[in-house]
C-alpha cells in the first residue's frame, strides 16, 4: 500500500496526519488506520502505549489484513484485532463492507465461497473485492486468512485445547494449512507459541480443557468495555430476558444456543475491565461464530469516537451524548428477536417479558445444563410455525399477535437463510412489512436489534418522539423522521441515545 494515503475514499488520510494522530494518540482514529514498525515487524493500533518510534520507521495500513500481508505481526499490547471497525464508516459502501466483515468473522468464508458471501450481502462477487481494496486495502480472501491466523494464536495462549482442534476452531481445513500458515505469519511453529502462563492464569487455561456435559468449556477474551457500559448492556438484557433461556444479572449473562441441530451455552462475564465469553458447545468449528455473534450482541466492534463525532455534528443532539456514543444492544438471534418485537408490540417491556417467558417455557425443548436456571432452549422456527393460533392465545397473547407470530415463524423456517442473508435495510423493511402484523416501526426494530444494522431507525416509537420533543428536535413522526437523515449512517446510535435520555422509554 502506498505510504503517501490511507484507504478508503472520502475518509483517506494522509500519512503526516496518520503519524500525528499516532503521536497523540486520539482515540477518534482507533481502527481507521494501523500503525506497522518496520524495525520490530510489529504493527498497531493508533492508541498503542507504546513508545513512539521515529517517523522514518513507520508504515500505515488501512487494516490488520493488509498489516499482515505486508509481512507484519499483531502487537501483544494494544491488540489491534480487537480494534473497532472505523474504517471507512462514513464512506460509500462501508455498510456493505461492515456486513461482510460480521460474516466473515462468523466463518463464512470458512465454510462456504465469496460468491455465497456476496450474496448473502446483496452484492456481486467482483464488487465486494473492489469494495474490500478500496476500504481495507486487502481482499476479503486474506482478510478471512488474517482472523484465521489472530483466532488460532488467541486460542493456542488462552485455552489448552489441542492443535487439532485448535486449527479446526480457528477454520483451517487441514492440519497442513494450520502449521503452514502459523509458521509464516509469526515465525514459530504452533506449540511453541503456547508460553508458559502466570499463576493466576494457569486456572482458567487448565478449565479450558474440561469438558462438560455439551462439550469444551473454552473461556476467551473478546475485547476492552467500560464496566458502566457492561452493566447498561445486560440490565438491558435483564429486563428482556426469555426465562429458562436466558439469564442476566449485574455480573453476567448466560443463555442456551442452538447452531443447527447442536446446542450449547455461553456465558458472558466482565473482569478486569474486559469482557470474558466462556462457551460449552461440543462443535469447536463454531466458536468464530459464537464469537462473533457476541461481539455483536454487545457491540464490540463499534467506532464509538467516531460516531459520537458525527452525531454531535447536531447541537440539538448533544445532550443526549453527554456519556458519549451508547452501545446499541443485539440479540443473539434475529429470529428470537423478531418474535420479542411483535410481542411487544404496544404493551410494556415488562409484560412483553411476561409472554415471552410463557412462550419458552411452554414450547421450547428440554435442555441440560451446568448454568443454574438454564433448562429451555428457545423454540425453533418450525416448532412455533406448527402451533395453532389458539395455542398462543392461552398463554395470554392477543388473537391478532399470535397469528402473526406463527406466520413469522412459517416464514423463517421455510428460508434457512433468513438469519444469515441481510442485503440492506429499505429491502429488509419491504420484505418484512409484506408479512401481515408486521409494520415498518417492527422491521426496523427488527433491523436495529436482530441484525445489528446501525442506521435502522424506528421513528414511530413513542419513546423516541418523547425525547426528540424534549430535546426540540422534533415535534412529530414525520419531523423525527426527516431530522434523522442528518444522523445517518448512525441512526440506530442516535435512537440509543434518545432512549438512554429518556430511560423511562427505552425499547
Amino acid at each position: 500500500m502506498p505510504e503517501s494515503t490511507i484507504p478508503p475514499g472520502s475518509q483517506s488520510l494522509d500519512a503526516e496526519t496518520c503519524f500525528r494522530a499516532y503521536e497523540t494518540r486520539d482515540a477518534r482514529f482507533d481502527g481507521r488506520f494501523f500503525v506497522a514498525v518496520r524495525t520490530t515487524g510489529i504493527f498497531c493500533r493508533p492508541i498503542c502505549p507504546a513508545r513512539t518510534p521515529l517517523r522514518r520507521n513507520v508504515e500505515f495500513h488501512a487494516s490488520a489484513a493488509s498489516a499482515f500481508e505486508s509481512g507484519f505481526r499483531p502487537c501483544l499490547r494494544c491488540r489491534p484485532e480487537r480494534a473497532p471497525r472505523a474504517a471507512g464508516v462514513d464512506a460509500p459502501g462501508a455498510a456493505l463492507v461492515a456486513r461482510a466483515l460480521d460474516a466473515i468473522d462468523g466463518g463464512a468464508l470458512d465454510e462456504a465461497s465469496l460468491e455465497a458471501l456476496s450474496a448473502r450481502i446483496g452484492v456481486t462477487a467482483r464488487h465486494l473485492r473492489r469494495l474490500f481494496a478500496a476500504h481495507l486495502g486487502a481482499s476479503p480472501s486474506a482478510v478471512a486468512q488474517t482472523r484465521r491466523l489472530i483466532f488460532a494464536r488467541q486460542l493456542i495462549e488462552e485455552t489448552a485445547l489441542p492443535m487439532t482442534q485448535v486449527a479446526f476452531a480457528a477454520g483451517f481445513a487441514s492440519i497442513r494449512r494450520f502449521n503452514a500458515a502459523l509458521l509464516a505469519a509469526y515465525g514459530a511453529a504452533p506449540a511453541t507459541l503456547r508460553r508458559p502462563v502466570p499463576r493466576e492464569r494457569s486456572n482458567r487455561r487448565a478449565g479450558n480443557s474440561a469438558a462438560s456435559g455439551t462439550g469444551h468449556t473454552v473461556t476467551l477474551t473478546l475485547a476492552r468495555l467500560a464496566e458502566a457500559n457492561f452493566l447498561a448492556l445486560t440490565g438491558f438484557y435483564r429486563a428482556r430476558a426469555f426465562a429458562g433461556a436466558e439469564i442476566a444479572d449485574g455480573v453476567r449473562y448466560a443463555r442456551t444456543i442452538r447452531i443447527g441441530a447442536t446446542s450449547g451455552t455461553l456465558t458472558v462475564r466482565h473482569e478486569g475491565g474486559t469482557v470474558l465469553l466462556e462457551t460449552a458447545f461440543p462443535e469447536a468449528g463454531k466458536l468464530p461464530h459464537i464469537v462473533a455473534r457476541v461481539k455483536r450482541m454487545f457491540d464490540l466492534t463499534a467506532p464509538l469516537a467516531a460516531i459520537a463525532t458525527h452525531l454531535a455534528t447536531d447541537k440539538l443532539l448533544r445532550p443526549a451524548l453527554a456519556n458519549g456514543a451508547p452501545h446499541v444492544p443485539c440479540a443473539w438471534d434475529p429470529y428470537e428477536l423478531a418474535l420479542r418485537a411483535v410481542l411487544g408490540q404496544q404493551v410494556s417491556v415488562a409484560a412483553a417479558t411476561t409472554l415471552a417467558g410463557r412462550l419458552v417455557r411452554r414450547f421450547g425443548a428440554h435442555f441440560e445444563s451446568e448454568v443454574a436456571g438454564l433448562d429451555r432452549l428457545f423454540p425453533a422456527p418450525a416448532a412455533v410455525a406448527a402451533l395453532e393460533v389458539d395455542d398462543l392465545t392461552a398463554l395470554g397473547i392477543v388473537r391478532a399477535r399470535a397469528a402473526c407470530i406463527v406466520g413469522l415463524a412459517h416464514h423463517v423456517a421455510e428460508d434457512p437463510h433468513w438469519r444469515d442473508r441481510y442485503t440492506g435495510l429499505d429491502t429488509f423493511v419491504t420484505r418484512l412489512t409484506a408479512l401481515p402484523g408486521i409494520g415498518p416501526w417492527t422491521a426496523q426494530y427488527v433491523a436495529m436489534r436482530g441484525f445489528g444494522d446501525p442506521d435502522a431507525f424506528p421513528a414511530a416509537d413513542l419513546g423516541l418522539l418523547r425525547a426528540a420533543r424534549s430535546l426540540s428536535l422534533a415535534q412529530t413522526q414525520r419531523e423525527l423522521d426527516a431530522r434523522s437523515e442528518r444522523w445517518r449512517p448512525w441512526r440506530a446510535y442516535a435512537a440509543q441515545a434518545l432512549w438512554n435520555y429518556n430511560t423511562e422509554d427505552s425499547a
